[in-house]
């Protein structure tokens, strides 16, 4: 008997995010970096943890009050729990505190004889109890037995799982009315960023209420995502979720975005890896809106449109030209984070990649005769929206074969294969925002520049916003 209740102490890692950032949640107030350290002992003082921190609401009046943090966090994430009823405001503290601790405190767990003897949901062990809203995030009450299997009474959860549920807030962002939460099925990933989480937590519940004019944060909870996997000092095995949740009464809410593993693993080098690190900052600014700060834009297309980056980059730099009349000298510098981004997120084939460079060369070459911007900005005008980029390459194609060209490059500006990449495949759009990429860093490393007046320059203006597709914020 002592193993099976032992067993309800004992955190098992499931297929739940939230049980799991949870379950990293209660290892971190208990003071191990994971969950499988945690002991009978240390479990029950990680949920004594968190008993009191609800206890210590019963003296405060409203959540806006100094020390109303889970009082406040309760009525999102625990509606009609026993800490937070219709006629709270009418209890005395002492009353307040009976409350939280039958709901909560560990010692008020069943005996075995009054178990449901179902498995647990979550972890497939015997089920302490039948739980329900009050406990699950958007779980269903248990007054709306419909939603449950015959003979069951809500959901039937292990003590540790409902423990993990109540912990995984401690390992959200708690804002707006809404918590956000990083998940990981990479756990040396998740163990950290669930740690930081839980620090900056009990950070802002002992903080006094600060009343301000509240700033727009543009993507603020993806920027979170992107400044995990950045400083993260080791390989990201796994995609990043950001999961978004309300429990409340007013506001049953929920969205779950993933940032696929080869993105993230790519924002992860850009610091770590040196030829990246000094791009880092053009790129972020070439993501940019007169609205949205860059790196915020680059967290959210991350998540919904990795192709985008590419596309905003090559946009950013040619609106440089018509703006400054110059190539952007940073092009080059550039380089290593494009094409690994082409390579490693968008996934380019290296072989292609160095084709559509090789294209670039013979393109710089022949762009680079003729130092008036007309020629330079035909190109981009054909590779935009509208744009007829096949005519382009056949009328210079002939232009290819009259003027001189370099010694060690082909007759053929435009071979079929490489035809085939900017016409045919799958990745064809992509493909041309490269082109546009390359050709500009060739033509800078050739050490090129337009020389032409400001009216000749001011249409490459509209042929860099052509070059993306439209965009809110």
């Amino acid at each position: 008997m002592a193993d099976v209740l032992d067993q309800q102490y004992q955190v098992l890692l499931t297929s739940s995010p939230l049980q799991r950032v949870g379950a990293f949640a209660l290892a971190s107030l208990a003071g191990v970096p994971h969950p499988d350290q945690l002991t009978v002992d240390l479990f029950k003082s990680a949920v004594d943890k968190m008993t009191r921190h609800l206890l210590a609401t019963a003296e405060v009046a409203k959540s806006a009050d100094p020390g109303g943090f889970w009082l406040g966090a309760s009525y999102m994430l625990w509606p009609n729990s026993k800490m937070n009823p219709t006629a709270r405001g009418k209890q005395l503290p002492d009353q307040r505190r009976q409350l939280i601790r039958e709901w909560r405190d560990w010692r008020g767990l069943p005996e075995p004889a009054a178990w449901p003897a179902v498995p647990c949901a979550y972890c497939d062990r015997p089920a302490c109890k039948w739980f329900g809203k009050v406990d699950i995030p958007l779980g269903a009450s248990v007054e709306h037995r419909n939603t449950t299997a015959p003979g069951h009474e809500g959901t039937p959860l292990c003590y540790s799982c409902v423990a993990s549920l109540w912990a995984f807030p401690y390992g959200a962002s708690l804002s707006g009315g809404r918590a956000a939460v990083i998940h990981s099925w990479d756990d040396a990933f998740l163990a950290p960023v669930t740690r930081l989480a839980v620090k900056r937590t009990l950070a802002k519940a002992q903080a006094l209420p600060v009343k301000t004019k509240a700033q727009p944060l543009w993507y603020a909870r993806e920027l979170a995502v992107l400044e995990a996997a950045r400083s993260y000092d080791r390989r990201i095995h796994s995609g990043v979720e950001l999961i978004v949740l309300s429990n409340s009464n007013k506001e049953q809410f929920l969205r779950v975005q993933e940032m696929g593993q080869p993105i993230a693993e790519w924002l992860r080098s850009t610091t770590t890896r040196t030829d990246r690190r000094a791009g880092y900052r053009v790129l972020v600014a070439a993501q940019a809106s007169k609205t949205v700060p860059g790196e915020a834009f680059l967290a959210k297309r991350a998540f919904s449109d990795p192709a985008a980056v590419l596309h905003r980059t090559a946009a950013h730099l040619l609106g440089r030209v018509s703006a400054e009349g110059v190539l952007p000298a940073e092009a080059p510098g550039l380089a290593p984070l494009v094409y690994s981004y082409c390579i490693e997120v968008l996934n380019m084939d290296e072989k292609d990649v160095a084709r559509i460079k090789d294209l670039a060369s013979r393109l710089a070459a022949l762009l680079g005769q003729d130092s008036r911007p007309g020629p330079f900005g035909g190109f981009m005008r054909a590779n935009a929206k509208g744009g007829d980029l096949y005519g382009w390459f056949r009328s210079q194609s002939v232009q290819w074969l009259l003027k001189t060209r370099p010694k060690d490059m082909p007759r053929t500006l435009l071979p079929v294969e490489d035809y085939r990449l900017l016409f045919d495949d799958e990745r064809a759009w992509s493909h041309r925002r490269l082109l546009v990429f390359a050709v500009m860093e060739a033509l800078v490393e050739a050490g090129w520049q337009p020389k032409g007046s400001a009216e000749e320059l001011e249409d490459i203006a509209d042929v860099a916003e052509s070059l993306v597709d439209e965009e809110t914020n």
